[in-house]
């Protein structure tokens, strides 16, 4: 009696134990694939830059910037002047005999601290208020040094630094030696230019143009008194340059003056001309006045015949995109 029992319940089990599977798959497996995260999505890239294929035939019009730029800009045996092109149309950032110098980086600290809070703000690693964000953008245009002061000890300043040189793939970014003075924070021409090319094309757009809204804004006397018309932001040539200033005076009479962004809103070119001069501004200033004006007669003037015979291992730097996300 006992087999035949067993075989009665067989077909029995087997149908309690097919309903059991299909509830299971119907109640607890379909739902978690429904709501599954949907794939991230990359943010959208600035507008390329309205020139890319008219220039399309030169090779190096960006090697052409920097070897103008350097020429006027080296006059004095006691600066240092390091420069960079980045040329957004194909991504090559050129170099000058300087371009991987690490330099202080004094006000550019604040570009690297715009990019770590919003991009931690955007992945709710934050909340960013109101006034937060407020002191972002006194931090970007006006160079407001107590409103940097400010971002720097609540959102981990030091730590910063270390995320966005991850994130961006910078090579020569390092937080300063003494923590408390952002300004110390070392950096190169080289990373300043790959800095913005994330900032243009990798950051979420809303925060791409408060950066870039913010340094078009830029006045001419920043939040502490000094000129900020100098480089990029010269008066006599400013137009529509989006750019960042540096500037500090450093232990022992040195004079830091950087100028780095874009050369007209939209355009093709970044320039980043950082220096450490000797402690006369006005021979600073015109320096970078120089440099900037050097470059800025190459990339908005007609592609020069000899682009086209050049080789692009002229390039002594490139950015190679952003490193691992952190």
């Amino acid at each position: 009696m006992i087999p035949e029992r067993s075989r009665a319940v067989g077909p029995f089990v087997a149908v309690v134990m097919f309903l059991a599977a299909l509830v299971l798959f119907v109640f607890v497996l379909v739902p978690r694939v429904v709501s599954a995260d949907p794939p991230p999505v990359s943010p959208s890239p600035s507008p390329p830059p309205d020139d890319c294929a008219a220039r399309a035939s030169s090779v190096l019009p960006a090697r052409l910037m920097v070897d103008a730029a350097q020429r006027v800009s080296t006059g004095r045996i006691d600066a240092v002047t390091g420069i960079a092109v980045l040329d957004r149309c194909d991504g090559e950032i050129a170099l000058g005999d300087r371009g991987v110098a690490v330099m202080r980086s004094a006000s550019l600290a604040k570009l690297v601290t715009a990019v770590d809070v919003l991009t931690r703000r955007d992945h709710d690693e934050i909340e960013l208020t109101a006034a937060d964000v407020e002191l972002l953008r006194r931090a970007l245009g006006p160079s407001d040094d107590d409103a940097m002061n400010d971002l720097w000890t609540r959102f981990d300043g030091p730590g910063g630094v270390v995320r966005v040189a991850r994130l961006v793939g910078l090579r020569e970014t390092v937080p300063p030696a003494d923590e408390s003075r952002w300004g110390d924070t070392g950096t190169s021409a080289r990373d300043v230019a790959a800095l913005y090319g994330y900032i243009l094309d990798r950051l979420e757009p809303a925060d791409r143009d408060l950066v870039l809204g913010d340094l078009a804004a830029a006045p001419r006397i920043a939040a502490d008194g000094f000129d900020q018309g100098f480089g990029l932001l010269e008066p006599a040539r400013r137009g529509s340059a989006q750019a960042k200033q540096g500037w500090a005076c450093r232990r022992g009479g040195a004079l830091d003056l950087h100028s780095a962004g874009l050369l007209e809103a939209g355009g093709r070119y970044v320039l980043a001309v950082l220096s450490t001069q000797p402690p006369d501004e006005r021979s600073a200033r015109a320096s970078l006045d120089a440099a900037a004006a050097a470059a800025r007669d190459v990339g908005t003037g007609p592609a020069p015949a000899d682009t086209r015979t050049r080789n692009r291992d002229e390039l002594v730097g490139s950015w190679a995109g952003p490193g691992p996300a952190t």
